[in-house]
């Protein structure tokens, strides 16, 4: 009698440690440059979440990865690559084009085309947005970026365990994990995104490729505590950001390790602390399951367009802004999904390769 695999059980902390990473990923999106500069508390939130919240969804990704590595391993490179495919690059494709269409089609009103024509969601042409678009500098919703990589991301960490022994699989991705700060602070910096974004992620998705789930949630009160100290030295580095250390690389490249290691403190801190207070925040966990659509739909309409309406035409303040951009992040892909998801129309969108 064959023995059948068992899942892996799906933890919640995972679930709620997503749902809190986007809901920062979107809170990071709700402040403009307008408010940076006149504000000193939207500079240090804004740079104080973009510093660890996307590292966090990776290494959730790669924690999901590893949960469904031997499924996936039992596939082909073909099979798998088209399988992530679709579910990865197909809503990547399909929302960079529908946002082009949208933005193109508002530009044949005076008014609105000469509101963006000093923002960075003026026209261009198709040429030019399909190349941003495979350099991952999307002008029209650059968060898209996280999309392309993570198909990278999983392709990267698939092909060793398809091909290599678990153990000399694993020593590559611990080896990439050291390497590869160095390589980005040496060698990246002036480079597109799609690869400085590669290398500077690679790391924190492999982490989570590595992590030992068991030991995660044994040792969870210790691993928050470590996660809550990494959170405070990073908040130190954002109001104190050393800039002149990273005036070279002799003194940059230790620095630029040490931030590192405190934000996979802070990114490990954190699903630990979802495991101690799981009971509290499992309301989270059901909208971690499927942050999908709020992820990819509440930028750039709900934050940066409505941000842009609001504060620098409106005079609205900066409080005011900022939540009303945050519920509207949350309320239009909720619509979306729960009624017209179920729509004729839902139907489509999905065949098209949007989240319904």
């Amino acid at each position: 009698m064959e023995k059948t695999q068992t899942k892996p059980e799906r933890l919640a902390c995972m679930d709620i440690a997503r749902a809190l990473a986007v809901l920062l990923v979107i809170y990071g999106h709700t402040f403009r440059e307008s408010m940076r500069a006149a504000h000193l508390w939207c500079d240090w939130s804004y740079l104080y979440v973009y510093r660890f919240h996307v590292s966090a969804l990776f290494m959730l990704s790669g924690m999901g990865y590893a949960m469904g590595r031997e499924r996936s391993t039992a596939l082909s490179v073909r099979q798998f690559a088209c399988k992530k495919a679709g579910a990865i690059l197909k809503p990547w494709v399909a929302y960079s084009l529908l946002m082009y269409l949208v933005f193109s089609a508002v530009q044949l009103v005076p008014a609105i085309r000469g509101m963006l024509s000093s923002s960075a969601y003026q026209l261009v042409s198709p040429g030019d947005y399909l190349l941003a678009m495979l350099k991952n500098e999307n002008p029209y919703c650059f968060h898209v970026w996280y999309l392309q990589t993570l198909f990278l991301f999983v392709m990267t960490a698939f092909l060793p365990d398809r091909f290599l022994p678990q153990k000399i699989s694993r020593i590559i991705s611990f080896i990439l994990m050291l390497l590869l700060p160095a390589v980005y602070s040496l060698f990246c910096t002036q480079l597109p995104w799609v690869f400085k974004g590669y290398v500077q992620k690679l790391p924190f998705f492999l982490l989570g490729t590595l992590l030992p789930r068991e030991k995660l949630t044994k040792r969870a009160g210790a691993l928050s505590a470590l996660g809550l100290a990494c959170a405070a030295g990073l908040f130190c580095l954002t109001v104190y950001p050393m800039d002149t250390l990273y005036a070279s690389h002799l003194t940059g490249l230790p620095l630029s390790y040490g931030e590192n290691l405190l934000i996979a403190g802070v990114c490990v801190g954190l699903v630990a602390l979802c495991h101690v207070l799981r009971r509290p925040l499992r309301f989270l966990a059901s909208f971690g399951q499927n942050t999908m659509p709020y992820y990819l739909y509440h930028q750039p309409l709900c934050c940066a367009v409505t941000g842009m309406v609001l504060y620098d035409r409106l005079h609205l303040s900066t409080p005011a802004t900022v939540l009303i951009c945050l519920m509207l992040s949350i309320l239009v892909p909720f619509v979306l999904v729960r009624f017209v998801g179920k729509t004729r129309l839902g139907t489509l969108l999905r065949r098209l390769g949007l989240p319904m």
